[in-house]
């Protein structure tokens, strides 16, 4: 599925609330089968981001990565489903939470990106910063839009420039105290109660730099290594003792990616060092002790004294895993739009291939094709209508076995062998499967398909009120159903026979039932019966009972009611529907079923 940054526009939004809005579903338990949320996302659910989630325009939570719930102690099946802003992120400050939800009504409606630092809560209440980005994505493929928060955890990083600035302030300090010390004229308890604030400021600074997960270096103005942090031992995989006093450029910082020499003088810490202004840079490579690279983004702050630039404190984050994530979801963005692709052309070879119903002598035919709305799902369902030279009316209701372009042009195949072969073969339905079988199996078309082949013959001399007779034979499909003006129903189901492309020399069964005038036949595909977590049982018994209040209705009214009431929005599999209603030929023909269309006379030796 292809998504885009959505351009700025009107989204509804209400705070509070859910509204009448187009995307608007009854709230996931929290279960990985049941969240709302696209499957494009749940693919970036290992991302290492404090925080990467999924809304629907309303503020509605949809699914957030793991790293979100399980650091902060929450619970997925409890959040999902509230509204953003009331999450367990922002429960320990009303005024954060009111923040959170005024950005969220902000980008909804159409404007741009916001990108602030933001308090956050862990379950225990525990107060975090987070660097928060919120903005509009729009999901191409199915048209909805999305609000997407994500952040990185500034915690530490605040932290340490806070020790920083102590730090900072504390040199400063003590060379105040050093020329009141010269001048003899400070007091000697004053002077120790400063001392200690900045012992306790240094010792400060030491836990932060120690504890912190960016790594950290302090380096004098010659770029040479005067502290570094264990995260930054960590990260390049030298030792402290075999960085100090060392010059970091040339230790870690000395090649570009492609291993080419990188001057110095080109260097962002040392522009730092050369400029005095702060320096951030995103797009920067440093070079473990093994040889391998590792992406990181650095700021580079120099430290100044007496207005003099004395050093340059380092600070960087390793973007492996953050590179790693972008990858993933540019190729998941190409994956959805390669299989997009897909679908849009064999959608076209389908609808070249399901061609509009005949107008038989008094029968009303009815058909209808929905494909699945998932754009990574490519169906087999065909249908079949024609009528044979003497007249009868023959039904194919199909569906191959795939869900892919080859299932598709598989279809194309089955279905052009069945009409061949059923055109002009009035006699023995299952001798029609037979030799489609035997003509697949010699032209190498091995794909498996369900089939169900029928034939609606005139017998005027039925007894009781029947004048037509229906005959079919099954190839592992659905059975067909026959609906009376009434709303009763009945499954005209019998022993299952195997499907094509199984067992070419298999003979299948022939049966047959008497078609009473007004009644309905309905032939299917799977997709309108079968739903995950249901059987299939569950679903023909969900089918009857949308029929009961449409035995009378017109055909086409029929049709389209039975798929708005079966088929979900969301549907992954395609459905395949005929509709054959039975009108008395001792009247007129009614309108409804269209221009009398009638095969030409046939000719002296056919059939």
């Amino acid at each position: 599925m292809l998504v885009t940054a959505a351009r700025p526009g009107p989204h509804p939004f209400r705070a509070g609330g859910v509204i009448d809005d187009p995307q608007s579903h009854s709230p996931a338990d929290g279960t990985a089968a049941d969240r709302s949320a696209p499957a494009w996302f749940r693919a970036l659910d290992d991302t290492a981001l404090a925080l990467l989630a999924i809304c629907r325009t309303d503020g509605t939570l949809l699914d957030a990565n793991r790293q979100a719930f399980e650091a902060c102690g929450l619970s997925a099946a409890e959040e999902i489903g509230r509204p953003f802003w009331a999450t367990g992120w922002w429960a320990g400050s009303t005024a954060v939470a009111e923040q959170v939800r005024a950005w969220c009504a902000q980008v909804a409606a159409g404007g741009e990106p916001v990108r602030a630092r933001t308090s956050y809560f862990t379950a225990d209440g525990t107060e975090r910063r987070l660097d928060l980005t919120l903005q509009l994505v729009h999901d191409q493929a199915t048209g909805v839009s999305y609000l997407l928060p994500n952040g990185t955890d500034v915690t530490d990083q605040q932290v340490a420039d806070r020790a920083s600035a102590q730090a900072t302030a504390a040199r400063a300090e003590a060379d105040a105290l050093r020329r009141v010390d010269a001048a003899r004229s400070v007091d000697l308890a004053d002077l120790r109660a400063v001392q200690a604030q900045l012992s306790r400021a240094l010792e400060l600074s030491e836990k932060v730099l120690a504890n912190t997960a960016d790594g950290i270096y302090g380096l004098d103005t010659h770029g040479r290594v005067e502290f570094v942090n264990p995260a930054a031992e960590r990260i390049t995989g030298r030792s402290r003792a075999e960085q100090l006093g060392g010059e970091q450029h040339t230790l870690i910082h000395g090649r570009r990616l492609d291993g080419t020499p990188y001057p110095v003088e080109e260097c962002p810490i040392w522009q730092a060092l050369r400029t005095g202004d702060r320096v951030v840079a995103d797009d920067e490579v440093f070079w473990r002790r093994d040889g391998t690279p590792v992406p990181v983004e650095l700021v580079a702050v120099p430290t100044v004294e007496d207005g003099a630039v004395t050093g340059v404190v380092v600070s960087f984050r390793d973007l492996t895993d953050r590179r790693a994530a972008a990858e993933q979801a540019a190729e998941l963005r190409r994956l959805e739009l390669q299989a997009a692709t897909e679908r849009a052309l064999s959608d076209r070879l389908q609808q070249a291939l399901l061609t509009p119903p005949p107008e038989p002598d008094h029968l009303h035919v009815v058909v209808r094709y929905q494909p699945a709305t998932h754009g990574a799902q490519v169906g087999g369902d065909w249908y079949d209508a024609f009528l044979q030279p003497d007249g009868a009316t023959v039904l194919v209701i199909g569906d191959v076995v795939g869900h892919d372009s080859r299932a598709a042009a598989a279809m194309g195949q089955w279905r052009g062998l069945v009409r061949a072969l059923a055109y002009d073969h009035a006699g023995s339905l299952p001798a029609v499967l037979q030799r489609a079988e035997l003509t697949a199996e010699g032209l190498a078309v091995s794909t498996m398909a369900t089939v169900l082949l029928a034939r609606i013959e005139a017998r005027p001399d039925l007894p009781g009120p029947a004048s037509r007779l229906l005959r079919w034979v099954s190839a592992g499909h659905l059975p067909p159903l026959l609906l009376a003006p009434d709303g009763t129903s009945t499954l005209l189901e019998t022993r299952p026979d195997l499907m094509l492309g199984v067992a070419p020399d298999v003979v299948r069964a022939d049966h047959e039932a008497p078609l009473p005038d007004h009644t309905t036949l309905l032939l299917f595909t799977d997709g309108l019966v079968e739903r995950s977590g249901s059987d299939l049982d569950a679903g023909l018994a969900a089918l009857q009972s949308a029929l009961a209040d449409l035995g009378g209705t017109p055909l086409d009214e029929l049709c389209d009611t039975l798929l708005a009431r079966l088929v979900p929005e969301n549907a992954a599999d395609d459905v395949a529907l005929v509709a054959v209603r039975m009108h008395p030929e001792d009247r007129p023909r009614p309108a409804e079923a269209g221009p009398r269309r009638l095969p030409p006379p046939q000719r002296p030796g056919d059939g």
